[in-house]
């Protein structure tokens, strides 16, 4: 009884334990099952999964593709901001476009029509161009036969216009000399007329040398008045022979009174030279500058006269004498007159500075000057103290700079080419000092004193500091004031 127990327990467990097994084969078969399904999804799903990102891969590069190559815009950006930048772009610069929506395929055949119709008015310009310059070609042809024919013309005037040249030149150069010549027989006629005006004054000057009431020589018993003959005559000519005549008796007189005196024994040569030192030198104008031509008296100038104006300066003074005067006195003079101007070679314009109501400057009047010569600079010597002021100090500096001033030149010698000496004088001894003023030397006396002698034995003309200043238009008062030299008008009443 117990063994079948026992082999129906085993039975029992036994067919538990298969079915168990089958349940457990089922169990396993099932899960494997769905395992493999789950793996056949999974491969699928990783098979879409790849295929889903291929496509993703190949929008982007197309996405990149179309930013880059077709719409132009940086990979990085957003579509927000291509979106952006589009609106702006097209607002800005495309406000013509209205389509909606604006795309830029849209933008594109926009563009492509508005570029035909720019094309088709290009296309017009480009006709309207090639006939206006279709016309302006035969313009120009015709205008070319015209310019020939203008060309021919132009020839034919140079020609004409070069021989009238030719003639003109050489119509200028005979009239330049035959303008030369009349100019030259004009200053020659000019100065013939001075000259021979000049004469005429000059022998109507010899009036006053003429000799008083005398018995001609070579008539015994015959008197003869030079003066009342002189004024007989009837013109020049006849007054040149009364000066003869009365030059021939006046030899036969001192050829006479020279006999006597060399019986007498005072022809002695050393004699004649004591004479001659003891005899001084009147205060003459031995030579003229020039003279006047014709006064304005509206402005008070002149028009003046040289033989050449080399070397004259403006602000040089003239003293004017009367034309009828040959050797009149230094003091004599009618008038001052200013140089203003050199117009020419021989013709300069000055101004009167001085003259008298009674004796007016005019044509004819003789001009002399210490301080100019025809060509050269004056040339100066200056010795002795010189001193304007009342100080202790020597003022030849000043002195100096007045000759410089006027075209002058100052020297320290007396020479053949000296044309006067300014004699200071020696200085006086300072009051109460018993002595020479400072700067005074031995050795400047004794050049006074060589210069002076010099000068004598040459000579040379020796003025005073007073003649000098007298000469620049100027006196001492004005000097030591420190005003200028008078320029201006002055006339003064007759005495």
């Amino acid at each position: 009884m117990a063994a079948n127990r026992t082999v129906t327990s085993l039975s029992i467990a036994l067919i538990v334990f298969v079915m168990l097994t089958f349940v457990l084969a089922i169990t396993t078969y099932v899960f494997f099952k769905q395992r493999l399904d789950e793996q056949v999804t999974a491969q699928a799903a990783l098979a879409e999964t790849q295929k889903a990102r291929a496509e993703l891969n190949t929008a982007i590069e197309e996405k990149q593709r179309l930013q880059e190559e077709v719409i132009g815009v940086a990979k990085e950006k957003t579509f927000a901001e291509i979106e952006q930048e589009k609106a702006e772009r097209i607002a800005k610069d495309f406000a013509g476009f209205n389509e909606d929506p604006k795309t830029f395929l849209k933008l594109v055949n926009w563009l492509s029509e508005a570029l035909a119709a720019k094309d088709g008015q290009m296309d017009k310009l480009r006709q309207d161009g090639e006939k206006s310059l279709a016309e302006k070609i035969a313009a120009l042809e015709a205008e070319k036969v015209s310019t020939g024919q203008k060309e021919s013309e132009r020839e034919r005037l140079e020609k004409d216009l070069a021989e009238l040249k030719r003639q003109f030149g050489a119509d200028r150069s005979n009239f330049e000399k035959l303008q030369d010549r009349l100019t030259a027989e004009r200053q020659q006629a000019l100065d013939e007329t001075t000259t021979f005006q000049s004469v005429k004054t000059a022998v109507e000057a010899v009036k006053q040398f003429l000799p008083e009431k005398y018995r001609r020589p070579s008539k015994e018993g015959e008197d003869f008045d030079p003066k009342r003959a002189f004024d007989a005559a009837k013109d020049s000519e006849e007054k040149l022979r009364v000066v003869t005549k009365v030059l021939g008796d006046l030899r036969s007189i001192v050829r006479a009174k020279n006999e006597l005196l060399a019986k007498l024994n005072v022809a002695d040569p050393a004699v004649q030279r004591a004479v001659s030192n003891a005899t001084p030198m009147d205060d003459r104008v031995e030579q003229f500058d020039g003279q006047v031509l014709s006064v304005n008296e509206t402005d008070r100038t002149a028009v003046l006269q040289f033989a050449s104006t080399a070397g004259l300066r403006p602000g040089l003074l003239f003293d004017v004498y009367d034309r009828a005067d040959v050797r009149p006195l230094v003091a004599g003079r009618k008038g001052v007159i200013e140089l203003l101007a050199v117009d020419g070679q021989t013709q300069a314009r000055g101004r009167i500075t001085r003259d008298t109501v009674r004796s007016l400057i005019g044509a004819g009047d003789r001009l002399a000057s210490g301080l100019w010569s025809p060509g050269a600079d004056i040339e100066v010597v200056i010795v002795g103290y010189v001193q304007f002021d009342r100080d202790r100090d020597p003022d030849i500096d000043e002195l100096v700079s007045r000759i410089e001033a006027v075209g002058g030149r100052v020297v320290d010698s007396v020479s053949a080419s000296t044309d006067f000496l300014v004699d200071a004088g020696l200085p006086k001894s300072i009051a109460g000092e018993g002595k020479k003023p400072p700067g005074w030397r031995d050795a400047d006396e004794s050049r006074w004193r060589s210069q002076t002698a010099s000068a004598k034995n040459l000579g040379i003309k020796t003025v005073t500091v007073d003649g000098l200043l007298q000469m620049l238009g100027s006196n001492r008062d004005e000097v030591e004031s420190g005003r200028l030299p008078r320029r201006g008008l002055e006339r003064t009443a007759p005495r």
